[in-house]
């Protein structure tokens, strides 16, 4: 933006015209919609100028802090927008940059009781004194309004603004929602910002919603509220939702209280896929019916193969399951013959094994280089107070398992478990020789 003086004095006198004119600036207000429910629960209030030149809000507010006016056209924007009677029942969010929040003359345009009010901290400004704004939010907050990050995601300030404020609300910006449907990467963000989100008491906004895609991955997400063109357009003085658009949140969210085979996701995940485990053990009757799980439990893990084995406690010796038919192979190999996972077993934790680690169980990764493996993460099977089995995910890759994935594993450990010791308790052929076993199986050894 231009400095010099002459170009100064032309804002000037541009912006003191819109303050001097009683409809200088028009409010609009886009609905912000609880993705849950389809709902509307408050608005956001939006600045329009309707003079000349015509240009976007950001660029009228950004001249007048050029000019040394940014706190008055701000204050008149949240006057002529709380002037509005709002809908019972929902709030009206309000946008102030950190100069306009400890500015008196902005202060002043607010009314005393602020119950119903957001007020959007925008990033658009360097916060100068962190003190005073932390004040200033403080005594917002006292008369009853709530805080909101505005731009979440946008630029580092935005991040560090997320840490230090303790706010009531994250809005996450366009430029994160736009084809998150598409972007595992958007994904994974957006993700770690709802998380961040539920530990320190925060409900998270996607702005700048633009399709119904978009729409029902952030309800997949645990995004709590949306607003944008998907759901409908800012307009004066309150704007109804998109028919099509409540219906998609109130599927989304039907969809999400249901077990569905079926991807509901766009992008799949490793808790889709502990969903789908979940509702398939319970219909579990016979090995047969595990032949379905494989994909799926290497899915879980984004492991490369998974092995089952099922635990004679007489012979202490564990049984391969043949991964292809889910049969028991007649393939055995004995605890003794693998100290680690021995070890693991009795004391009923998983274990990780790294082929290249020089400290591992020698007898792990000699199989896991003979299986063509860098990791392998070994939980064993236990139910009714005993061993019943084991459970391996292997990786061609080198990687540590995550706490994520650790919790995942035991989770379908223990349902794997109940399986088991249940086709064991009604007689079915767990230890009992198979017309699948490989002839090529020798007693000894753990590779299938």
């Amino acid at each position: 933006m231009p400095t010099s003086l002459p170009y100064l004095r032309a804002l000037h006198s541009r912006i003191a015209a819109v303050l001097a004119a009683p409809a200088g600036i028009t409010p609009v207000f886009q609905p912000i919609v609880m993705l849950a429910t389809g709902r509307i629960v408050g608005y956001e209030a939006l600045a329009r100028f309707p003079q000349l030149p015509l240009q976007p809000p950001d660029v009228w507010f950004a001249q007048a802090h050029a000019c040394g006016l940014g706190e008055p056209l701000e204050a008149k924007a949240v006057t002529v927008a709380l002037a509005a009677p709002r809908p019972p029942g929902k709030y009206v969010s309000v946008n102030l940059s950190p100069s306009a929040v400890t500015s008196l003359e902005v202060l002043e345009a607010l009314p005393t009781d602020l119950r119903g009010v957001v007020v959007e901290i925008t990033e658009q400004q360097a916060v100068t004194d962190e003190r005073a704004l932390e004040a200033a939010l403080i005594a917002l907050r006292g008369a009853g309004a709530r805080i909101a990050i505005d731009d979440t995601g946008s630029g580092y300030a935005g991040l560090q603004r997320m840490m230090r404020t303790r706010s009531d609300f994250l809005k996450i910006d366009r430029t994160l929602i736009e084809g998150v449907h598409r972007d595992p990467v958007k994904v994974a963000l957006i993700e770690s910002l709802v998380r961040f989100a539920r530990r320190t008491g925060t409900d998270v906004c996607a702005e700048g919603v633009e399709t119904l895609d978009e729409l029902t991955m952030l309800a997949d997400l645990d995004v709590a509220y949306a607003q944008g063109y998907a759901l409908a357009r800012p307009a004066a003085p309150w704007a109804a939702i998109d028919a099509t658009a409540a219906a998609t949140c109130v599927g989304a969210s039907s969809s999400a209280m249901q077990f569905r085979r079926e991807r509901r996701a766009p992008i799949e995940d490793a808790d889709q896929h502990l969903e789908d485990l979940a509702g398939v053990l319970p219909d579990i009757t016979s090995l047969d019916d595990l032949a379905q799980l494989a994909d799926e439990l290497a899915a879980m893990l984004g492991a490369d193969q998974v092995l089952l084995s099922s635990f004679d406690e007489r012979a202490d010796t564990l049984e391969t399951i043949d991964v292809a038919a889910w049969r028991c192979t007649g393939e055995r190999f004995r605890l003794a013959d693998y100290p680690a996972t021995a070890a693991a077993f009795k004391r009923r934790e998983a274990l990780q094994v790294l082929s290249d680690d020089s400290g591992a169980d020698q007898a792990e990764t000699a199989v896991l280089h003979a299986m063509g493996h860098r990791s392998v993460l070994l939980v064993p099977l236990h139910a009714r107070g005993r061993p019943v089995g084991l459970l391996e995910f292997y990786s061609r890759t080198r990687r540590l398992w995550t706490r994520a994935e650790l919790h995942r594993a035991r989770i379908v450990a223990g349902q794997v478990s109940l399986v088991i010791a249940g086709l064991d308790g009604r007689g079915e052929a767990i230890h009992a020789p198979s017309a699948r076993r490989r002839r090529s199986a020798t007693p000894s050894t753990k590779l299938a």
